[in-house]
């Protein structure tokens, strides 16, 4: 995964497709959504790169 400056932010494993406006939760517990999937990078075709965006979690007012 990278972020909008194309900085490397982790790697994701994940069994379903993932399509962009797509929002999941990661291994680190942060939410993410899919602003664009790229598969040029690499040579395997089960390897994407994917840009995302970190969802702002609602803060609950007690």
């Amino acid at each position: 995964m990278t972020d909008l400056h194309q900085r490397f932010i982790g790697a994701l494993n994940y069994n379903k497709p993932l399509s962009v406006g797509d929002v999941f939760r990661a291994d680190n517990t942060k939410t993410y959504t899919v602003v664009s999937i790229n598969d040029t990078r690499n040579k395997s075709k089960d390897v994407k790169s994917v840009t995302v965006i970190p969802v702002r979690e609602a803060v609950a007012a007690h």
